[in-house]
């Protein structure tokens, strides 16, 4: 069964600050009614005012001397970079609107067909297996490609505080991770998890804070728990959802539980967890989120026997396992299968990483009625940036720059959107700036570091390196035992929100990138429209940074939908 889409806005409509973006509306699934005001934080509000006030300005055609606003939604997930990369390019008189209300929304207005240029998504067009999500096969009937834009790790931030700190080096294995999102595990003091972490917690109860919305972190989280732990996750399937047809599978919807908390959106997870109230909560999303506040991270236990973090080079190392159809007749080129990923021994592998996509037109197919050749040139010259040069950022917002292979794809996708300009010659480094390659070979993975000692299962929790092992701090004996307690600095290879050994979280401000501008050509562009992008561009020097500050709809699932 469809889910009802809202409405956007209709082509050549201006977008209403009141009813686009400033009204984050609240409800069970996509259309509900509800509706409320919601912003916690003054400087998200002034970044709000600059993504409307951008909306506002006229949709130019690119055959005009200038570019065609583009409009598109969906991918939270993506979100952080997709709003970098629009601050990136909006100097050259390319502007992107984009509003991160989750893929499952995003793929219905792509649907559509009248609402949005491109959609972001984590997964593909649904094919009606998502049993909890209740939700029908999508057929669209417009082409469609998808084009890689971000990967990244599903992280678990956190907030637990001890003596008033707050724990920062929170360890746990997939078992334990998955007891607390299923409601096995309700207490922090649990033994399950005093035995993993190497300390006992304080006794309070655990709330894990879970997507209401149609979510494509919900789906990346709960593919994993349904590949790996088939028999725990049909049994919760059955409490939740009874008489359901198993196996349970994954969803994009995930079913609230006893003890837990839904929050509709990326933002309004974090701001749940970071607030006073948050104290015990445990959430999921994009990595760049929790990097965004400084708020630390779990660190998951891979095969491999280490507990590691979802950094950039760890994610690279992981996608090494990713199965990619590269067959360019197959409607999922492109499109992953994760399952050799969560099973990959390497040391480095944070095993629930995986990539994102945008939906865009195809030549040779129906173009939804909203899409046009200048919204095509703008769409592929977005695409060239963010898949060259853009890639250059991900490490600093969250994510992991995206590797040759899928680069090369994307531009044979990008190629195919209608009203495309040539797109990039990767053939040499210099003509696209992805840190990932080189003459296409991938130097990321020759240089992504390995966990040390203190991040084997087994490693006292407040470790330190002595002769290249693993020993409690202050001890001068070998290995072995745990300290006395959690800990709120950032020990050797405890700190989440770093992620990598030895060293300290990012500080509030790590999001703020000064992103590489890409040459566009911009002649004839309006005199006008130069001068409010200059304006707006003051604004955004002062205002917070796009991935704290990112406007955001909220739906909150309804008891007993």
């Amino acid at each position: 069964m469809m889910r009802r889409a809202e409405p956007l806005r209709r082509k050549g409509t201006p977008v209403s600050t009141g009813s686009r973006l400033m009204r984050l509306r609240r409800g069970s699934r996509p259309g509900s009614p509800r509706a409320g005001l919601l912003w916690r934080r003054p400087a998200r509000v002034a970044f709000v005012a600059v993504v409307a006030a951008l909306a506002l300005l006229p949709r130019v055609q690119a055959d005009a001397g200038s570019y065609t606003t583009i409009d598109g939604a969906g991918s939270s997930w993506a979100s952080v970079a997709l709003f970098q990369w629009a601050k990136d390019v909006q100097p050259q008189g390319l502007t992107v609107n984009y509003n991160p209300n989750g893929s499952a929304l995003g793929r219905q207005y792509y649907m559509q067909g009248a609402q949005v240029d491109f959609a972001g998504s984590d997964p593909p067009f649904r094919n009606g297996q998502d049993k909890l999500g209740n939700t029908g096969v999508e057929n669209p009937q417009w082409g469609y490609s998808y084009v890689p834009d971000t990967a990244g790790g599903t992280a678990f931030m956190y907030h637990i505080t001890v003596a008033g700190h707050l724990v920062t080096n929170l360890r746990l294995t997939p078992l334990v991770l998955m007891e607390i999102f299923t409601g096995a595990i309700k207490n922090w003091s649990d033994s399950r998890i005093t035995k993993v972490y190497g300390a006992q917690l304080p006794n309070e109860p655990i709330v894990p804070v879970l997507r209401a919305d149609g979510s494509g972190a919900t789906f990346f989280f709960t593919r994993w728990m349904a590949t790996m732990f088939p028999s725990q996750w049909n049994s919760f399937c059955q409490k939740v959802h009874p008489g359901i047809t198993l196996p349970c599978g994954q969803t994009e919807f995930y079913p609230s539980f006893p003890g837990s908390k839904s929050e509709n959106g990326s933002i309004a997870v974090s701001d749940y967890i970071t607030a006073s109230y948050g104290e015990g909560a445990i959430g999921y999303d994009e990595y760049a989120y929790a990097r965004a506040v400084n708020y630390p991270v779990v660190q998951l236990l891979n095969p491999a026997g280490y507990f590691v973090g979802p950094t950039a080079s760890n994610v690279a190392v992981a996608l090494t396992k990713a199965q990619i159809d590269f067959n360019k007749n197959d409607p999922n080129f492109l499109q992953q299968n994760l399952n050799s990923v969560y099973a990959f021994k390497d040391p480095r592998n944070y095993p629930l990483s995986s990539y994102s996509y945008l939906i865009v037109p195809r030549l040779g197919k129906p173009i939804p009625s909203f899409f046009n050749n200048g919204a095509g040139a703008s769409l592929s010259t977005f695409i060239n940036y963010f898949l060259c040069a853009g890639q250059k950022e991900m490490p600093n917002l969250g994510y992991s720059p995206l590797p040759y292979n899928l680069v090369a794809g994307a531009l044979l996708q990008e190629a195919q959107i209608p009203g495309h300009v040539p797109p990039v010659n990767i053939a040499h480094y210099a003509s696209c700036g992805n840190p990932t390659f080189q003459n296409g070979k991938n130097v990321l993975l020759s240089t992504a570091p390995y966990p040390n000692a203190c991040q084997k299962l087994g490693a006292p929790l407040n470790c330190v390196l002595k002769n290249g092992h693993a020993v409690a701090a202050g001890s001068s004996g070998s290995s072995g035992g745990s300290s006395a307690g959690p800990s709120s600095s950032a020990s050797s290879g405890a700190n989440p929100a770093a992620g990598t050994s030895g060293t300290t979280g990012p500080t509030a401000g790590a999001a703020n990138v000064t992103g590489t501008v890409v040459n566009l050509p911009a002649n004839g562009t309006d005199r006008a429209l130069l001068a409010v992008l200059t304006a707006l561009a003051v604004v955004l020097a002062v205002a917070t940074p796009p991935a704290v500050g990112a406007w955001l709809r909220r739906r909150k699932r309804q008891p007993g939908t």
